[in-house]
């Protein structure tokens, strides 16, 4: 059914109009599991914008190099799960970033810290992180914007934040908006790991919820909820799944829509596509 979607939709595309502009969004596609999609082509996607088919005049993996803020929680309450189920997992995302990227490594307790600055050496994460006793309160929200404002913007590169929390308790200054619209702004990608144990209160919960789902849905990334420390390495593997699985897609529309309705076909049954809130809405 699906691959007869696409055909009527490829059929129904007609050439872009004289006064066309060309429009690129980048895509998370994931298979039925959440584990990455590789290897699709432009033959294998299609785009209604407002339910209109569109002309694709490029689509591929998003081969941009990246620029990646890491963020830990090291609050109190992960005291115990820190170096048992915490630091080596984050290691490994760290080992398994695409060639080429530059990250850094924050940390939320007592009060957002970056304890290494942007480097390419893959090493330097473990010593860092074997250095940090977790204290004090989660500070996450504030970390989530003041990462993602620190990361510079530089031509041809992708700004991505991964994060990975216990639930509380949050004592960021900020509030749950103004550290969303921060966080937003400033960066392309938000991959957040939300670890439901913690004790936060009910209200400390809904923030730290509204933001990380915020985040992802405005930006096309992922928000994965475990139940224990336990799971963060599994956890973490879906972050790196979705960070291979990002594609990059240009297409042929009309300048000065207000809005963009998206939908995104692809020919390939149990496949996922996440597309950018943001990218429905005209800056």
């Amino acid at each position: 059914m699906l691959g007869l979607m696409l055909s009527a939709v490829l059929l129904a595309q007609a050439a872009p109009a004289a006064d066309a502009e060309v429009r690129a969004i980048s895509l998370t596609v994931l298979d039925a599991k959440g584990d990455a999609v590789e290897g699709l082509g432009a033959k294998d996607v299609a785009l209604l914008e407002n339910g209109v088919a569109r002309d694709i005049t490029a689509f591929g993996p998003d081969l941009r190099s990246l620029t990646a803020a890491v963020i830990v929680d090291t609050s109190e309450v992960v005291s115990s799960a820190y170096r048992l189920n915490m630091v080596e997992p984050v290691v490994g995302l760290v080992a398994r970033l695409p060639e080429g990227s530059r990250y850094a490594i924050w940390t939320t307790g007592d009060r957002p810290t970056k304890i290494l600055d942007y480097t390419d050496d893959r090493a330097a994460a473990s010593k860092a992180l074997k250095l940090v006793a977790p204290r004090g309160g989660n500070y996450m929200l504030d970390a989530l914007a003041e990462a993602s404002a620190d990361m510079k913007a530089e031509e041809g590169r992708r700004r991505v934040v991964v994060a990975v929390t216990a639930t509380g308790p949050e004592l960021s200054y900020r509030d749950k908006y103004r550290a969303a619209e921060t966080a937003e702004k400033s960066a392309d990608l938000f991959l957040l790991l939300q670890i439901s144990a913690g004790g936060a209160d009910f209200e400390q919960q809904g923030d730290l919820g509204y933001v990380l789902d915020r985040l992802a849905t405005t930006t096309g990334g992922v928000h994965e909820v475990i139940l224990s420390s336990l799971g963060t390495d599994s956890g973490l593997h879906k972050l790196s799944a979705a960070l291979r699985s990002q594609y990059r897609l240009a297409y042929a529309t009309l300048p000065r829509l207000r809005t963009r309705k998206l939908q995104v076909e692809l020919a390939r049954p149990g496949t996922r596509v996440v597309v950018p809130r943001r990218s429905e809405v005209e800056p």
